[in-house]
């Protein structure tokens, strides 16, 4: 397998040779590269922001250029605090240095404060909303025949339940593998009972593991919410 740090680096010289600065980010860029890897490059330009992201194939590499011209990627950092899921920031801090410029030290600095800072807070009435959704799932989920339809709630109950704990921690949320990544990261305990929640789930039909995460998790903010909840 060839050295994804030089290639990326004959792709800039190629294609972006006058650019402000570059840098490898992703699985390449973390040493976890694979035969199905692409190469993820952040190029920054001079001028007047503006962005755009191209999908194409360079000496057999799949390529995804992520281009930003001034501080435009500062809209996607905030997009993302708010949000919750460190897309940029995470790709900026871990990146490996292709071209180096001010640029590019001025955009990882503000990266790293940004991911180690974490998410926007949630505040009580999201807190309140999420508790009253939630328990929702709950009284659906209890009600349900083990099935189709109870297999869908607990993949809802405990996806919804891994954000509510983490974004209340104000710790970052992730999709798909990233949200249980986050969960051991900030918890290793609570993400076993997570996993073990929905083990008991589908291999022995066990709704209360799943309930009783539920239960620990909301109780800190009060607990399930269905009586009294208002939204005007």
């Amino acid at each position: 397998m060839r050295d994804p740090k030089d290639t990326a680096k004959r792709f800039i010289e190629i294609n972006h040779p006058e650019c402000a600065g570059a840098l490898l980010a992703g699985s390449c860029a973390r040493g976890e590269a694979t035969q199905t890897s692409d190469l993820d490059i952040i190029i920054l330009y001079a001028g007047e922001n503006q962005a755009y992201r191209e999908s194409l194939l360079f000496e057999g590499w799949p390529v995804e250029a992520f281009v930003y011209t001034g501080e435009a990627y500062l809209k996607f950092f905030a997009s993302d605090a708010e949000r919750g899921i460190p897309s940029m920031p995470r790709m900026v801090s871990e990146a490996i240095v292709l071209k180096e410029s001010p640029a590019v030290t001025k955009m990882k600095s503000g990266a790293n404060s940004i991911f180690s800072a974490g998410p926007s807070p949630w505040n009580k009435q999201k807190i309140d909303h999420n508790r009253y959704m939630i328990t929702n799932l709950v009284d659906d989920f209890v009600d349900k025949e083990v099935g189709g339809e109870a297999y869908f709630l607990a993949n809802a109950i405990i996806n919804d339940l891994a954000i509510f704990t983490l974004r209340t921690r104000q710790h970052w949320i992730g999709s798909g593998k990233w949200m249980f990544r986050e969960l051991k990261s900030m918890d290793a305990a609570l993400a076993n009972q997570f996993e073990q929640s929905l083990a008991a789930f589908y291999q022995q039909h066990d709704k209360q593991a799943i309930v009783q995460l539920v239960d620990d998790c909301l109780d800190p903010y009060g607990g399930r919410l269905f009586e009294g909840y208002y939204v005007g």
